[in-house]
């Protein structure tokens, strides 16, 4: 910086040595920052002239020069350091337009010695924080370790709080050292042969000498000492040599050190300090939840600081451990953002953050200069680094959310940087904190802060756009590679890639991308999204790609795929709309096209689903049969179990159940494995928890409720297994009702009911969630809820925009029973009207849509006879079926009703007979109450009666 190294230089109580870099007054030296030092000896060089800023700049940021902002942060930290020991003196004035000039007189002379400058008096510790949050565990782990270990280095990444620890560390520590507690900031020195002068000036030793080292040991070994070298990373090498001289040779000395990377010297045990621990994310955690993290306790600490009225509410809970696990939990970033809360609110600054991660935002004026913004305390990491080493962060900044190793070779080495140098820049930066850990199998990341850094640095060179497209197609490969696996492997090997995922699509379908790649990395994802059920997100991605296809796309496997995948998540979270169908319509052709048998199929499965969800049987019944000739003809056991399940799905929902019990039995029992999870992969839907909880449902009605019990919870038992949306959504459907129509008043039908709710609500699958809010209304309107019919038209709207109508009716038939029970038979009649439903209709519940009709006409004043018909038609329609709990509904009912003792008689009789056809669990209500009915224990004589 300057010619004149032997000069000391003098103003006001200050004595500035070039040589040693020292500033000091009164023999005390004054800690300044390296920037803030570089600008000093400028101003000081040049007293009473003005200097630009530009000069300024380039003088002391000579390599790549710096914004404005950075030059006004390190004057700043100048001005405090001088203003601190000297209050009220003005030393560095602002020329507006100018620049700045140092404006107090300046004397010079040649330095008489070489060594140090004189001794400063012994350092206190510093002051412990007052409001350190999260570390007490920390704290009383390292005193531990520095009682048995002696050597200690507490590493971590800038602004984690290696210096707020130490301090701590230090203060509880006092008393057992008897006070003899050295705390050396070795910031504000700029050369390594400082390191001991500095130890032995804080012992209050005159240095006369270059060679201090056997005098500081002679001093040391007098009395226990703790000594704590505090910031030592950017004199690393000194550092590390004088530390491991004096534990060798002090047995009584005790020496904990705070660096950004680890001395690596014969005696030093690390601890890698990590950031505050935040919440997970979860939308349900409540105020009181993530004010249990200390990463939180932090952020509110601070905001009380400026707004000493907040509170933080259950609706800012989310928001707060967002803006913490953003942040990583680090403590000065954490700080820097409280600041800003006070201006734009907790919500809105999340939404900058997400937005652009500022590093420029200024924290407490009293802290090091280091430490003033995110933006200088990173600097101050960067500057330290090889070229080398910058080159290859810079370029790790494409990733996002972590890497292995294997992809930082293939992305970031090139001719500039080879393999071998990518490897060793990869450990310095771990090393150096600049990279972090990520897990247990050796995956690693960048912080998001030193993300962001080393996103700025990337995005003024020339590697951006040639770093962003190595990064997407390498994912591109990775993904398609993993497509053509097993989804058990490929799942699970690529879920935990879905950010570089993300941020490779991005910057494809960028403007400044390429949208071919995008086009392509689409299409290989597809199952991954559809595997870790993101359908709302996979549904964009896809829409991007279509979007970006071109005639030589067209008609390809690639644009089938993009299309199959796009009308899946269309379907699984806006229903079977026309749209879906559209899609999956002129998917099925683009396979027949392509001679793509499992396609068809597949899209003959979803085209076949639309129907049954409408419901549409004839038509679904058609769909099913031709999905059957396609998968004789391919002779393929898995084709076959599929066919067999969409037709077995489609009888019972028809009412033919025997047959339908055969098909599902068949599909079950002879399916293939590697062809059901080829389904689960590409959609997230799976046949066999849907097949077991609808057979649950038919084996019920066929007079088995214990059978039926332990098909649902086989079914749930494979949708958990799974971990996927929509498996889980359908098994919890098809439980839930199965037990609300054994159980309904039981406390397992409600949980089953909520965990639907909640399970499809999380994950916006809308028919699923409409369905669970029209049983959850169930559920309240048979303990008299006044809510239950606008829940249950909540539900129900819900269900029409999906357009999944398979349950609609019996829903309000069911409602409206449930309102005659509760003495309102007028609104009942009229919700049951409302719902306009066909009695002509042959489906799986239609007889008992009849059977509640009869009791309604009871209950309404239509007559016995209009009631009496009505369980009639009941009767005879689910014998038809063979559907036998119907069957005893409609018994029961008929033998309450009847008045007159011939009539009442045989009906009795009818009712005892389909009550002899069953053979197990004789404790579902409608077993119970057919019992009660025959012994004369039912002691009320209407129909309108609370069974379900």
């Amino acid at each position: 910086m300057s010619g004149q190294r032997g000069i000391v230089h003098s103003f006001g109580p200050f004595e500035l040595s070039i040589a040693n870099r020292l500033l000091t007054i009164d023999a005390k030296i004054v800690p300044l920052g390296a920037r803030a030092m570089d600008l000093l000896i400028v101003l000081v060089e040049q007293a009473g002239k003005v200097v630009g800023r530009r000069t300024l700049i380039a003088r002391v940021w000579p390599e790549r020069g710096a914004e404005q902002v950075s030059l006004r942060v390190h004057i700043s930290a100048l001005r405090k350091a001088l203003d601190q020991s000297d209050p009220g003196r003005r030393f560095v004035a602002n020329i507006p337009g100018r620049g700045y000039s140092f404006v107090v007189p300046v004397t010079s002379r040649a330095s008489q010695v070489s060594e140090s400058p004189r001794p400063p008096q012994r350092l206190r510790v510093p002051p412990r924080l007052t409001r350190m949050r999260g570390r007490e565990a920390v704290v009383a782990e390292i005193k531990a370790k520095l009682a048995e270990q002696k050597f200690v280095a507490i590493i971590g990444p800038g602004g984690v709080g290696k210096t707020t620890v130490a301090v701590a560390v230090a203060h509880d520590m006092g008393t057992a050292f008897d006070g003899q507690v050295l705390f050396i900031d070795l910031s504000a020195l700029d050369d390594a042969s400082l390191v001991a002068p500095a130890i032995a000036t804080s012992l209050g030793m005159s240095v006369q000498t270059t060679n201090v080292v056997p005098a500081l040991i002679d001093r040391l070994r007098e009395r226990p000492t703790l000594v704590v070298l505090d910031c030592c990373e950017h004199l690393i090498a000194g550092a590390a040599a004088v530390a491991e001289e004096l534990v060798r040779r002090v047995p009584t000395l005790h020496l904990l050190a705070t660096s950004r990377e680890a001395m690596r010297v014969e005696g030093e045990h690390v601890y890698e300090l990590a950031g505050l621990e935040c919440p997970p994310e979860d939308g349900d955690l409540s105020a009181q939840d993530v004010l249990q993290y200390p990463s939180v306790q932090l952020l509110v600490d601070r905001v009380r600081t400026v707004r000493s009225d907040f509170d933080l509410t259950d609706a800012d809970a989310p928001i707060a451990a967002r803006i913490c696990r953003r942040l990583d939990g680090i403590p000065l970033a954490v700080e820097l953002a409280a600041c800003r809360v006070d201006i734009f609110g907790l919500g809105k600054t999340a939404s900058l953050l997400d937005e652009r991660l500022n590093l420029s935002w200024v924290g407490r004026r009293t802290a090091p200069s280091r430490h003033q913004t995110l933006n200088a305390t990173l600097e101050w990491s960067y500057d330290l680094l090889g070229e080398a080493e910058k080159r290859v962060l810079n370029r790790l900044s494409v990733f996002a959310g972590g890497f292995t190793f294997e992809a930082v070779v293939a992305i970031v080495a090139d001719g500039a940087v080879d393999e071998a140098s990518v490897s060793d820049c990869v450990w310095e930066l771990r090393s150096k904190s600049l990279i972090a850990a990520q897990g247990q199998d050796g995956r690693l990341r960048l912080l998001d802060p030193t993300r962001a850094f080393a996103l700025q640095r990337l995005s003024v060179s020339d590697e951006q756009d040639i770093f962003r497209r190595r990064h997407a197609l390498y994912f591109t490969d990775l993904f398609r590679q993993a497509a053509a696996m097993d989804m058990s492997i490929g799942s699970r090997a690529l879920g935990i890639e879905v950010d570089n995922l993300r941020a490779a699509l991005n910057w494809a379908f960028s403007a400044t991308g390429d949208a071919k790649i995008g086009v392509e990395l689409a299409a290989a994802s597809a199952s991954t999204w559809m595997g870790m059920s993101l359908l709302t997100e996979c549904r964009e991605w896809m829409r991007k790609a279509i979007g970006c296809l071109d005639d030589a796309n067209s008609g390809t496997r690639q644009e089938m795929v993009i299309q199959s995948a796009l009308a899946s998540c269309m379907m699984f979270t806006g229903g079977m709309t026309d749209e879906s169908y559209a899609t999956w319509a002129k998917t099925r052709l683009l396979a027949e096209g392509l001679k793509d048998v499992e396609q068809q199929l597949i899209s003959l499965l979803v085209l076949w689903a639309h129907h049954v969800r409408i419901p549409d049987y004839p038509e679904a019944t058609g769909l099913a049969d031709g999905c059957g000739h396609v998968a004789e003809r391919s002779g393929n056991r898995g084709a076959m179990a599929m066919a067999n399940y969409m037709r077995g799905i489609t009888y019972h929902h028809s009412g033919r159940m025997l047959e339908a019990e055969s098909c599902l039995e068949l599909s079950l029992h002879r399916d293939d494995e590697a062809s059901r999870q080829s389904l689960i992969k590409r959609f997230g839907y799976d046949r066999k928890a849907d097949a077991l909880g609808v057979l649950a449902n038919l084996v019920l009605l066929r007079g088995s409720p214990d059978q039926a019990r332990r098909f649902t919870r086989m079914s749930i038992a494979e949708a958990r297994q799974l971990d996927h949306t929509v498996p889980l959504c359908v098994a919890l459907t098809w439980a839930s009702f199965n037990m609300y129509l054994t159980s309904p008043d039981d406390d397992e039908t409600e949980a089953l009911v909520r965990e639907l709710v909640e399970h499809a609500g999380k994950y916006a699958v809308e028919s699923y969630h409409g369905f669970g809010l029209a049983m959850q209304a169930l559920c309240d309107a048979r303990r008299g809820a006044a809510e239950a019919v606008a829940t249950l038209y909540s539900g129900l709207e819900k269900l029409s925009a999906a357009r999944y109508g398979v349950f609609n009716w019996i829903l309000q038939a069911e409602l409206a029973r449930c309102m005659a029970v509760a003495g309102r038979p007028r609104q009942a009649l009229d919700i049951f009207e409302a719902a306009r439903i066909n009695l002509d209709e042959r489906q799986w519940y239609a007889p008992e849509l009849l059977r509640i009709r009869g009791e309604l006409a009871l209950s309404n004043s239509e007559g016995l006879p209009v009631c009496r018909e009505y369980l009639r038609r009941s009767l005879e329609l689910s014998t038809q079926q063979g559907s036998l709990s119907w069957t005893l509904r409609a018994a029961t009912s008929l033998a309450i009703a009847e008045k007159s003792a011939g009539r009442k008689e045989a009906a009795w009789r009818t009712l005892q007979a389909t009550y002899a056809k069953f053979r197990e669990d004789f404790e579902t209500f409608d077993l119970r109450l057919a019992k009660q009915v025959l012994n004369g224990s039912h002691w009320r004589d209407v129909i309108a009666n609370p069974m379900p």
